[in-house]
């Protein structure tokens, strides 16, 4: 299996391959420059070194601290009601911020321990801390109370940090069989390619019908992004079940990793 690092030129030389990936890159390199000299030097590798059992313990020690768990103590139907949090992206997306912070501390944090980190490095503070204490100003002087802003926006951070737990699970899994499932921000943010393993994409959703914002939904799909590409890609589809319990990580299923693991040796 490969070790080497994923680059951000190992991204576009696979995906930036069809009119509508070039029409897109071309269109966020002119808007984001900050973004985009970040991305562009970013190098996936300690993900690549995370075991199932690493995240396993992560989310034992997260939810173990019950008082400062990642979703807070608002609820979900309370998040629904602040459309400006709820709905919030910032100029660098959550994936860019997690995986910055996994590579520079080189395993996968707790709540607690991103939550320190965002707040105290220098770069982080700018990609995530600083703008979400804007948003979180700005929604306050609008008739929100600042506790309430504050729930909210710690809602929005932690349930997409879930969702990145989810997604880091399934490729320490999927790795630890011997495929060399490949991840970067990159593909995830801007061509909304979550993993690949050689020219078969494979797409990680979060199955929650009841709230949109809960859904890794996307109005674009990888497969409209690169259906023109000259050599084509395979697409597989892997759901991860919502959170059962609230504030706790609910990781996929063994029988959920098997099945894809099947799926993706069956076709390398």
């Amino acid at each position: 299996m490969g070790t080497q690092a994923t680059t951000a030129a190992d991204v576009l030389d696979l995906f930036n391959v069809t009119p509508a990936t070039k029409e897109k890159y071309s269109y966020w390199a002119a808007r984001r420059a900050h973004v985009v000299s970040h991305v562009s030097a970013h190098q996936t590798l300690a993900a690549y070194s995370i075991r199932p059992g690493d995240i396993e313990e992560v989310c034992r020690k997260t939810a173990a601290n019950y008082r400062e768990h990642a979703l807070g103590e608002i609820q979900r139907g309370d998040v629904a009601q602040i459309v400006d949090i709820r709905d919030w992206r910032p100029d660098f997306a959550f994936t860019h911020v997690f995986h910055f912070t996994l590579e520079s501390l080189g395993h996968v944090p707790t709540w607690q321990e991103f939550r320190h980190f965002a707040s105290e490095d220098q770069r982080a503070r700018t990609m995530l801390w600083e703008p979400a204490q804007e948003k979180i100003a700005e929604v306050a002087g609008s008739g929100v109370t600042g506790q309430t802003a504050r729930a909210a926006m710690q809602w929005r951070i932690g349930n997409a940090f879930y969702s990145f737990l989810r997604e880091i699970y399934v490729l320490a899994n999927l790795r630890s069989t011997g495929l060399d499932v490949r991840i970067h921000p990159l593909a995830d943010a801007l061509f909304r390619v979550d993993a690949w393993l050689g020219r078969t994409i494979l797409n990680l959703y979060v199955v929650n019908p009841k709230f949109r914002a809960g859904i890794k939904g996307r109005k674009e799909r990888p497969e409209d992004l690169l259906a023109a590409a000259p050599e084509p890609f395979c697409f597989e589809t892997f759901s991860l079940p919502a959170a059962d319990k609230f504030g706790r990580v609910h990781l996929p299923s063994r029988e959920a990793i098997e099945g894809a693991v099947e799926t993706l040796s069956d076709m390398g």
